[in-house]
């Protein structure tokens, strides 16, 4: 990947972090609190973008997926904060 392309990967995700905060402060959400999820909410995201690329491309291996996917399933811990966080929980739920 080139250095353009991780800069604009950056700038997408950091647009999306501001966009959410944007989002959770209108909705009434402290300052803090918007900026918290919206953290979480991009970090649980950012590599599904990678997989999915991977798993359209039919030249990948196995061996490129795997990490991937290990990656992205690490990261969705993130989504069960955000969860938590948007119901007022202190701690997330364990399902």
């Amino acid at each position: 990947m080139s250095f353009d392309e991780s800069s604009l990967e950056f700038d997408l995700f950091e647009d999306m972090r501001r966009r959410l905060m944007r989002l959770f402060v209108g909705e009434g959400r402290d300052e803090v609190e918007a900026e918290r999820i919206a953290l979480y909410v991009v970090q649980g995201v950012r590599e599904v973008p990678k997989l999915l690329n991977a798993l359209a491309d039919g030249n990948a291996s196995d061996q490129e997926i795997r990490p991937l996917l290990d990656i992205v399933l690490d990261n969705a811990s993130s989504l069960d904060k955000v969860r938590a966080l948007m119901r007022g929980d202190e701690e997330p739920r364990v399902h």
